[in-house]
């Protein structure tokens, strides 16, 4: 039997359609969190993790509302579980110890779930459907085991998404995957290229377009754009 070797956004692509928990890692500005929002899911919540994220920020707080009255407003991990939801854990490296415990419970496994409502008494337990998306720019091992644990299924991507690249115009979109692949000298996130894109299109001025966006060479940038555009004719 003949196996095919898998791209690594290939793997993610299979990971992420046929698993509910699934951790995406690698270097920053591949699209990991816009894949984990929009594949295969049209319901998703994002929840981006900082050193000062609390409880409130995962399960949810009390609210005052114009009447003065205090009622428990769900956060959109627990509203990921009503719903059914997939809930994309942006940068879940970055969260501080206080709330690991909560995220533990939160992305654990739909059977071993529960949260109960502290107005109602009401148990919530996940819906079948809810998903985890996790990502992380760094490695898997920089996470804490337990939850590590709970996002046995990981996939590097180091590169951007073929389809994020074929949103930019033709003439640059070798450029773009040259300079954002991870061995490149000088390595640039694809958002880069995707705000020079934008830039250039409003200003129609190559030149100071790529000073703004890749200072650091900028002047070398500017060569291999319009050598890139020459070829490419007028209508580029």
């Amino acid at each position: 039997m003949t196996t095919t070797t898998l791209s690594n956004w290939e793997r993610a692509e299979f990971a992420v359609k046929h698993s509910n928990r699934v951790l995406l890692y690698g270097l920053p500005g591949t699209g990991k969190t816009y894949f984990g929002l929009n594949r295969y899911t049209t319901n998703a919540y994002r929840l981006i993790c900082t050193e000062e994220m609390t409880d409130a920020d995962l399960i949810g707080c009390y609210k005052q509302n114009s009447e003065g009255t205090w009622s428990f407003a769900e956060g959109v991990g627990i509203k990921a579980w009503r719903e059914g939801a997939r809930l994309v854990v942006d940068e879940i490296n970055r969260m501080n110890g206080d709330v690991e415990s909560r995220m533990m419970a939160l992305i654990d496994s739909t059977a071993s779930s529960s949260w109960q409502h502290p107005d109602t008494g009401e148990v919530v337990k996940p819906h079948d459907k809810f998903s985890v998306v996790a990502t992380m720019n760094g490695e898997p091992e920089d996470l804490a085991p337990a939850i590590l644990d709970r996002l046995t299924v990981r996939c590097q991507v180091n590169e951007p998404h073929p389809d994020a690249l074929a949103s930019l115009p033709e003439w640059l979109r070798s450029i773009a995957q040259a300079m954002t692949n991870p061995g490149a000298e000088n390595r640039y996130s694809l958002r880069s290229f995707v705000d020079f894109n934008a830039m250039y299109t409003a200003s129609n001025n190559l030149e100071v377009s790529a000073q703004v966006l890749f200072p650091d060479d900028y002047q070398q940038m500017v060569d291999v754009l319009l050598v890139a555009k020459s070829k490419a004719g007028a209508n580029a």
